[in-house]
């Protein structure tokens, strides 16, 4: 049967609506003509708990020999419970396989397909079209593609070129100046471009640019204890001031309204990060650094929940995503009953509260990259916060910060947290964003010569107390505590 002959029939016309109703963008033509000749798999695609995006004819082949795997995300759940209060992960990083060039493939188009689901389902992109169709419209009409970043290139009057590409193909995007959002683009990011094909169908003239972004979140009613967040302590440097961290404990030793503790990574200062950093150590092993950072956990109460991710300094692998300490340094961890390790990031849920937990590193080459915050996210972390949830991906930019090249991409923001928690840069900030707490700690070290050179003012002794029932929160400044 035609595909004419095939669309005029009523229950084939409603089946195909039905496919494009659960999310599917784009049926390429050679699939669709596998379809239409195959009535039982049209039914068989239907009955799928979440369809593709994009329906391939590879894809349709896999599903008629029963060979397709559906894609899951490695997620670890438990609903383990401290004293009666409920906490579990519902998504850490455990597994991944050796990389192979086929993993980079994988990687990046995991990343598409995740964020193109999150972008085709807003209003403004209603009638997205793959980039390998514009050639075919031959009248000049505003459309819309998704498709993610390889290149970004500036003219001399400020207008910008993108170079983007989907599963289909790649196109030039020509972005004027009275795009606001113009730079704020990076590069590997997965963006919504609504605009007029040129002559030709090799360009296309941008009128909006829209991100992932977050949907706007409401905080779950309930009576629920307080939570501190803190981070980066830096155990084994000379300069870790162990006065506040005294302080911090006494604080706590008296405040029985606090129930947990998060932890933002860069727990101990680690050895051979920087040229000369020997000199600048006062624990110059790593196990030993490690030992002694065990040995400050065991000083807070033990009805105290304490969860800990890694961060850039700490013994684990440079890139991210981070698991969880290698057994050899995260041995003297799993002696302590009331602490959790997760990996770097981690989603958490503490009863009912949806907390995000990632150090940050990504934050510097997107700091760097990105107009509008380079200049005060140093000092106001929460407008880096932002850019990534925006981005609904805390990595976007492949190579700035190392990213681990898995089958999946971990570093997707496919669920909004209640609490976004991040570190690294030693600067506190509270803010919120569509009703997610942006929650930025200070240190417990104090300014190294490497950050005064750049002009970092770090915050050490400054870290945030929050209020679980309703999420409100205060910074507490443990450098003023006597």
């Amino acid at each position: 049967m035609g595909l004419e002959a095939f669309m005029k029939q009523d229950s084939n016309r409603e089946k195909v609506e039905r496919i494009f109703q659960r999310g599917v963008r784009v049926i390429y033509e050679e699939a669709f003509s596998f379809l239409s000749s195959d009535s039982l798999l049209m039914d068989k695609l239907l009955a799928m708990d979440k369809i593709p995006s994009e329906i391939t004819s590879t894809f349709l082949h896999n599903l008629k020999n029963n060979t397709y795997v559906a894609e899951k995300d490695d997620l670890f759940q438990n609903n383990t419970k401290l004293d009666g209060q409920k906490y579990r992960a519902l998504k850490t990083y455990l597994n991944w396989d050796p990389v192979t060039p086929g993993n980079f493939i994988s990687h990046f188009t995991y990343r598409y397909r995740a964020l193109s689901q999150l972008l085709w389902k807003r209003p403004q992109m209603k009638n997205t079209i793959s980039i390998s169709q514009i050639s075919r419209i031959k009248t000049r009409e505003e459309l819309s593609i998704i498709g993610m970043v390889r290149n970004i290139r500036e003219n001399k009057d400020g207008r910008r070129f993108l170079t983007v590409e989907d599963l289909s193909g790649s196109i030039t995007i020509l972005i004027p100046t009275t795009i606001p959002e113009r730079g704020d683009i990076v590069c590997d990011e997965v963006i919504g471009i609504k605009g007029f094909p040129g002559t030709g169908g090799g360009i296309l003239f941008a009128n909006a640019i829209f991100f992932p972004e977050i949907t706007p979140i409401t905080w779950p009613v309930g009576e629920r204890p307080y939570a501190v967040f803190i981070s980066d302590l830096h155990v084994g440097s000379k300069k870790f001031m162990v006065e506040l961290w005294e302080r911090f404990i006494s604080w706590l030793k008296e405040h029985k309204e606090v129930k947990y503790v998060f932890i933002a990574g860069d727990v101990v200062d680690g050895v051979g990060m920087y040229y000369k950093q020997n000199e600048h150590l006062d624990i110059e092993t790593v196990e030993e650094q490690m030992e002694v950072f065990a040995k400050y956990m065991k000083q807070i109460r033990h009805d105290v929940k304490i969860f800990v991710i890694s961060g850039n300094h700490d013994p684990n692998r440079d890139s991210e995503p981070q698991p969880v300490f290698p057994e050899v340094f995260g041995k003297p961890l799993k002696k302590i009953d009331n602490l959790e390790v997760y990996s770097n990031p981690s989603w958490i849920d503490v009863e009912g509260i949806n907390i995000l937990m990632y150090h940050g590193t990504s934050f510097d080459g997107v700091i760097d990259a990105i107009e509008s915050i380079r200049n005060n996210a140093y000092h106001r972390p929460y407008l880096a916060q932002i850019q990534l949830l925006k981005k609904r991906h805390l990595s976007p930019i492949f190579g700035k910060n190392k990213i681990f090249p898995d089958k999946q991409d971990f570093m997707v923001i496919n669920k909004v947290p209640h609490v976004f928690h991040t570190g690294h840069i030693h600067n506190v900030s509270l803010s919120s964003y569509k009703g997610v707490k942006l929650v930025s700690s200070g240190t417990f070290q104090n300014i190294t010569d490497f950050q005064e050179k750049l002009g970092h003012e770090p915050t050490p002794g400054q870290f945030i107390v929050m209020n679980l029932s309703d999420g409100n929160s205060k910074i507490i400044d443990f450098s003023r505590i006597q």
